[in-house]
């Protein structure tokens, strides 16, 4: 089923008093420019964008989207509403309101204190994860690296699966992803809204299967086989897991299978750099079911781990870690723009792309844009995984 697809723009006010209030200048071009290009979607605007609306506050706004978490049909939000970031607080005992007291200005300067609003679009995925959810990022005046790292801390406090940035006075755009990338990085603002409208109908739909998690103790990576710890301690001393989402999680990941029916796999939320001390999590799996015991959720690929072992029996190792290509690595790359990293869909695209190295005894598929999934035998010497590593990968570096 195709569910429905929102589309939110426009700016907001806060009142301070009769006849003054706070704004955040917006009028819609953006919304209604992505209404154009995706055409079965629904567009809201504030009232600042449209005179008819009644959406004028942030909690009015906030009260609509409450309305749209209700409602199972709702598939995908595109918050594109500019929120007052700041209300103020009462002056002389007088609450803030359209109709309050309205001041004077033959009284001379006022000295308004503001204090932040709360985030709204935070709700959106705690209440309803399932949904599909793009955001909007704006900065001023920075560099290119400055604006992906303050896009992707938004994006990850938020839970966005997309996050479309732009620098109001560079004019940069680019666009965001969950595998923490960069897609349609330019200064035409068509150009990038309609790469920002093409990802959004190839990933709003992916397949995703939740897990059925037991907080429990972690089980400890030294109990696992030493081959396979001293290859996650080799990427670890040799920064394959980088941070810098300020969140203080890396991304990648990587499993060990220890039966036909369950595997060890690393954490979600977690620093991969700090596994030897925290500890992994193990997923039972019965049929298409799946348990997770452990202090944190599996890592997000934990199903595509899955799906690939399961399909590759005779190995029981996977690591994945973003970091790029060196120039002439024969790694085969796949296209990872259609699917977001823990989707079915991408799981299978991994599968299709594996191809297997006889002098190294893996087999191995690079994801465009994301990275490198090597699978491997615990059983080999783990000099020569490292070797194919150092072949093929640029650890140090974070692929963008």
């Amino acid at each position: 089923m195709i569910r429905k697809t929102i589309i939110l723009g426009g700016g907001t006010f806060e009142p301070v008093r009769n006849h003054l209030s706070l704004a955040a200048p917006a009028f819609g071009q953006t919304a209604k420019h992505l209404k154009v290009l995706l055409h079965d979607a629904e567009l809201v605007l504030t009232k600042m964008a449209d005179s008819n609306s009644k959406l004028i506050t942030n909690k009015n706004v906030e009260n609509y989207i409450d309305t749209l978490l209700e409602d199972q049909n709702v598939g995908t939000i595109i918050l594109n509403v500019a929120f007052c970031d700041y209300k103020a607080l009462p002056m002389d005992g007088i609450e803030n309101d359209w109709h309050g007291e309205r001041l004077r200005t033959d009284n001379g300067n006022i000295t308004l204190e503001l204090t932040p609003t709360e985030k709204v679009i935070k709700k959106i995925r705690l209440k309803r994860p399932d949904i599909f959810l793009v955001g909007f990022k704006t900065t001023t005046n920075k560099t290119s690296e400055e604006q992906f790292l303050i896009g992707l801390k938004m994006m990850k406090s938020v839970k966005c699966n997309l996050v479309l940035a732009n620098d109001t006075v560079t004019r940069n755009n680019m666009i965001l992803t969950a595998e923490e990338t960069i897609y349609g990085e330019t200064t035409d603002r068509n150009d990038v809204l309609a790469e920002l409208a093409e990802m959004i109908e190839m990933r709003s739909n992916l397949t995703y299967n939740p897990s059925n998690f037991i907080d429990s103790e972690s089980y400890s990576i030294s109990d696992m086989p030493d081959n396979f710890q001293t290859v996650i301690q080799y990427l670890i001393e040799n920064v394959g897991f980088i941070e810098n989402n300020s969140n203080g999680f890396t991304p990648g990941h990587f499993c060990w299978k220890n039966s036909d029916s369950s595997f060890f796999s690393s954490q979600r939320k977690a620093n991969h750099n700090l596994v030897f001390t925290e500890g992994m999590s193990l997923v039972e799996v019965n049929e298409d079911k799946f348990t997770v015991k452990g202090r944190r959720k599996a890592s997000v690929g934990a199903r595509s781990q899955w799906l690939i072992l399961s399909e590759n029996p005779e190995y029981d190792c996977i690591i994945h870690t973003h970091n790029p290509l060196k120039e002439g690595s024969l790694i085969n790359t796949v296209p990872q723009k259609p699917y977001q990293c823990g989707s079915l869909e991408c799981g299978f695209n991994s599968l299709g792309g594996l191809v297997y190295d006889d002098d190294y005894d893996v087999k191995s598929v690079y994801l465009d844009k994301h990275g490198a999934n090597i699978l491997f035998k615990s059983s080999t010497n783990p000099s020569i995984i490292i070797d194919y590593i150092n072949k093929n990968i640029e650890l140090g570096v974070k692929v963008k």
